[in-house]
């Protein structure tokens, strides 16, 4: 593995799997811990596929990393990251603080409810997934390192 690519795995770990729990301590900082992890699984994705198609890729890293209970979702957890991150807005989702139990359930307005614990659970195994793959395979290796050596598109991650 390249330097930069080492770099960018140690500074994911540190500041998305040891950060967001920090958010999903309270309530508060429930809005926060969805917004970071919709962030972080742009970027898994955005390091897995070499692609401009953002929202491809996306629901791509979905169907290959996370649970199969989030294949319905895809679109709209796509959808949830534009609006979250662009306008604050949780477009199709009723975000949850701690709800594990009602987690990918109907809300009681007809969308689906997302619990901030479960999301990040899901996303952080997803991540160990995805570099676990990186540091045996070569090809995983050089679609993340473009995406880091691209400044245009990505580029790496300062801490």
């Amino acid at each position: 593995m390249t330097p930069q690519v080492q770099s960018a795995i140690r500074a994911f770990s540190d500041v998305i799997l040891g950060g967001v729990p920090v958010l999903l301590r309270q309530n508060e900082t429930a809005l926060l811990s969805f917004m970071c992890s919709l962030a972080a699984l742009d970027a898994l994705s955005a390091y897995r596929y070499a692609t401009d198609a953002v929202g491809t890729r996306f629901e791509d890293f979905i169907a290959t990393y996370f649970p199969a209970t989030y294949a319905p979702h895809r679109h709209s957890l796509y959808l949830l990251r534009c609006r979250l991150l662009h306008n604050f807005s949780p477009a199709h989702f009723t975000l949850m603080h701690a709800a594990p139990t009602q987690h990918l359930q109907r809300s009681s307005i007809g969308d689906t409810i997302l619990s901030d614990e479960s999301l990040y659970a899901d996303l952080a195994a997803a991540s160990k997934r995805f570099f676990a793959e990186v540091a045996v395979d070569g090809e995983r290796q050089r679609v993340m390192n473009g995406r880091l050596a691209n400044v245009n598109a990505g580029g790496a991650i300062y801490t």
